[in-house]
């Protein structure tokens, strides 16, 4: 199986090569859409989230604007969670009184800033992180099974290989949430509707 680098994938896309934008689907589009349907969407969901991610990354690369400092399928993702995130805010909104969360207008701000900025909080948090949770969660981002994870690391048994991902996730979003940049970016973000 061929593996492209960043370079690759990113110069790929910007010269709209289909032997790379096949490769991004055929690689990252099942991660995608796992996170979008337990996040109650429907594939066509999916379908739309991913293709606004891939333009927003295409822009983003015309514009010389993207410099990437992780694996492009963890940046892809974030990016298409921040699209997700914001959609599912947008359906509340409608369906909420006055007082619900927010309506995010995109003429208001970038995605791709405010996902890039969210991004490098949780890669700074993340670094920080003790080796062992580092590799636990990066195979739990990658939707690596339990029972996998838990030979990779030697775990007695499935129950200790979820309470390591469960225990590292909230050590890590913890600091998150408490980071002042990280509260600062998400009160610019639901100040922007």
């Amino acid at each position: 199986m061929i593996v492209y680098t960043n370079e690759q994938i990113i110069k790929g896309i910007a010269d709209r090569n289909s032997r790379i934008i096949e490769y991004i689907y055929s690689n990252y589009y099942d991660a995608i859409r796992k996170l979008i349907l337990l996040n109650n969407g429907s594939l066509d969901d999916v379908k739309d989230t991913f293709q606004e991610a891939l333009y927003i990354i295409y822009q983003k690369i015309t514009l010389g604007e993207l410099t990437l400092k992780c694996q492009f399928k963890t940046y892809l993702y974030s990016v298409c969670r921040f699209i997700w995130l914001n959609e599912i805010r947008k359906r509340h909104s409608s369906t909420a009184t006055s007082e619900g969360l927010p309506d995010l207008n995109p003429s208001q701000f970038t995605i791709g800033a405010a996902a890039e900025a969210g991004f490098e909080i949780f890669l700074k948090h993340f670094q920080e992180l003790s080796e062992n949770c580092k590799k636990v969660l990066d195979m739990y981002f990658r939707n690596v099974s339990l029972e996998e994870i838990r030979l990779v690391m030697g775990y007695k048994n499935i129950q200790i290989a979820k309470d390591k991902c469960y225990r590292c996730k909230k050590k890590l979003f913890t600091r998150i949430y408490n980071n002042p940049e990280y509260k600062k970016l998400k009160d610019e973000i639901f100040m922007a509707g």
